[in-house]
């Protein structure tokens, strides 16, 4: 019987070695890992580091139907944040943002801003 019970728990383990979960928590958890990373600066703050311009980067968000979450500018610079990071950049500058009006939606808002690759120490003066 012994023997029985360990062919049977070494088949199960065998036979469930190729299975896999797949969820949209690695998706959630990696965009608030790189949120993380960089921090929105002013423009008179970003100017106080010898910081490196990387590039133009925008957000934006339709609400299609009036049931659908509303666009938060929380949001759409938490969006800034992920495409600086993807650009090698740990800080952002917004320039604008705003609310307005597309046709197949009910709220349209929109932000851009610049990817910056920032040090740690500000600059000299």
């Amino acid at each position: 019987m012994k023997k029985v019970t360990t062919l049977f728990i070494t088949v199960m383990l065998c036979s469930c070695s190729g299975i896999e979960f797949n969820t949209n928590l690695g998706a959630y958890v990696g965009s608030k890992v790189k949120t993380k990373g960089v921090k929105e600066y002013s423009l008179e703050e970003i100017d106080q580091y010898d910081a490196t311009p990387l590039g133009f980067i925008e957000a934006s968000y339709c609400q299609e139907k009036p049931g659908e979450r509303k666009p938060t500018r929380r949001a759409l610079v938490n969006d800034l944040k992920v495409k600086a990071h993807g650009l090698g950049g740990n800080g952002i500058v917004v320039e604008s943002c705003g609310k307005s009006v597309a046709a197949i939606c009910q709220l349209y808002m929109e932000c851009r801003g610049l990817a910056y690759a920032v040090p740690e120490r500000k600059g000299s003066p």
